[in-house]
């Protein structure tokens, strides 16, 4: 019987196949490497009909990567569906699991993945190579343009443009606190009349809040009156700031001390402009200087807490320019900006918190209400970007489905940077104006793949070719 002999390089187990009446023997490929030329080896089948038993090259167990064949060349591992997968050990693919498969590599190789990625393997005896990490090429698919159309295939240009990065939360608008007011009574005594009486009455600097009576403020109005009439300035003036610490104005004093009448009840009035946001007494009521009367708050401007995610914390200043619309205001935007970053992390949720004011002139900001935020950090100036849709994540990097002069589509690897407004910065990889695909990729993407599996098995792949170079 008439032997042939074949060579196949990419089996990574023992099988045996029957072609007529003649049985092949397929080795691995590290047998082919080390051991027999003849990868298939022929047995005929005996008188008696039945096989003969094989005779098997002796299998050598997968090792670290050693020199194989030519003295350029070493034996590493890589997956059959990601060819940019190469390790210098038997194991799985990360991406997919699959077990890796031998194969000659060029000396001076750099592995892509595992505990020594990025490490350069040279042949026994051979220099390392002074290269730039790249990864392999995967090739180029020619897709007929009426079936890209059935794909919904859509092309973008790789363009220049800003990419302001926003940062998209939501908060809880609250008074500004600088701008609440708490009053209290200089004096202990009785409420004889309540000007206000009302949780959200407005209120205006100056007006009068409440009359009430106090022992200890006639007194002290008596004690002046006296020592006016006295002729001694030391005791005038000691008299006088009395009644200022008790909270008399300078026009009190001065009508006092024209008059010499001495007010029964003497009034509280209104530190500032707002409403009544809190309010603790009623008519006849007995106060004193520890006691609230009254919380006055001014809404003209607030303040919005919101809460940013650890991995935003760094594209967070003060002064940084803010955007918030209200579900309950349809139609309305606020602008603001950064008013204060808390030290620490909210130790429940371990977010930032961050302190933002926006004005209210017109008072339709309530406290309590949620709202949606929008941080703006502008770019220093245009960037070349493609949609975002376009990257096809992995891990050890991103690549593109970019469109060929010749019409062919091929994924290539490129370096990302800051993505906003759907659209993510390529540091490099592309050049401008090259077109990529935004839409249906991943099919593409998948042949090209898998035509680099057919081309490792045939021992035609060239992983460190003319590329562009790996996440750059």
């Amino acid at each position: 019987m008439k032997s042939s002999t074949h060579t196949l390089r990419s089996f990574t187990r023992v099988a045996t196949i029957t072609l007529g009446a003649v049985s092949y023997v397929l080795l691995p490929m590290q047998a082919v490497a080390d051991a027999s030329p003849a990868v298939a080896r022929p047995s005929a089948p005996d008188a008696g009909g039945d096989h003969a038993g094989h005779d098997h090259a002796a299998l050598p167990a997968a090792t670290a990567p050693q020199a194989a064949g030519a003295a350029n060349e070493v034996t590493l591992y890589t997956c059959p569906m990601h060819p940019q997968i190469v390790e210098d050990h038997p194991g799985q693919c990360p991406i997919c699991g699959m077990d890796l498969v031998p194969k000659l590599f060029p000396s001076g190789t750099r592995l892509t993945a595992g505990a020594d990625a990025g490490r350069v393997v040279t042949a026994a005896g051979s220099p390392p190579p002074v290269v730039a990490p790249t990864a392999p090429v995967l090739p180029s698919v020619a897709v007929a343009p009426q079936t890209l159309k059935w794909m919904n295939v859509v092309l973008a240009k790789a363009s220049w443009r800003r990419l302001d990065q926003t940062i998209r939360t939501v908060g809880l608008v609250s008074l500004d606190e600088n701008r609440v007011v708490h009053v209290h009574p200089r004096g202990s005594g009785w409420v004889e009349s309540l000007a206000v009486r009302a949780v959200g009455d407005p209120v205006k600097r100056g007006q009068v809040l409440l009359s009430y009576y106090s022992p200890e403020l006639v007194a002290a109005q008596k004690d002046f009156v006296v020592a006016q009439n006295s002729g001694m300035t030391a005791l005038k003036e000691s008299s006088r700031e009395r009644l200022r610490l008790l909270d008399f104005s300078d026009a009190q004093i001065e009508r006092l001390a024209k008059t010499g009448q001495v007010q029964r009840t003497v009034p509280i009035v209104a530190p500032q402009d707002g409403y009544i946001s809190a309010l603790t007494l009623r008519d006849g009521m007995y106060i004193q200087p520890s006691m609230d009367l009254f919380t006055i708050a001014d809404d003209r401007r607030i303040w919005v807490q919101v809460q940013v995610l650890v991995q935003d914390m760094s594209r967070v200043a003060v002064g940084q320019s803010a955007e918030m619309t209200i579900d309950g205001l349809p139609g309305k935007t606020w602008r603001g900006r950064v008013d204060f970053i808390y030290p620490a992390l909210d130790p429940v949720t371990r977010t930032l918190q961050v302190r933002l004011v926006f004005d209210n002139p017109e008072g339709l900001l309530k406290p309590n209400q949620f709202a949606n935020i929008t941080l703006n950090q502008p770019t220093a100036g245009e960037v070349l970007t493609v949609p975002t849709t376009a990257i096809i994540p992995a891990p050890d990097g991103a690549r593109v489905v970019r469109r060929n002069p010749d019409g062919s589509l091929q994924p290539v690897w490129v370096k990302t940077g800051v993505s906003a407004g759907g659209y993510t910065e390529i540091l490099s990889g592309l050049k401008p104006d090259e077109a990529v695909v935004a839409s249906g990729q991943f099919l593409i993407d998948s042949e090209s793949n898998l035509l680099a599996s057919f081309d490792r098995m045939t021992g035609t792949a060239h992983p460190s070719g003319e590329h562009a170079q790996h996440g750059q």
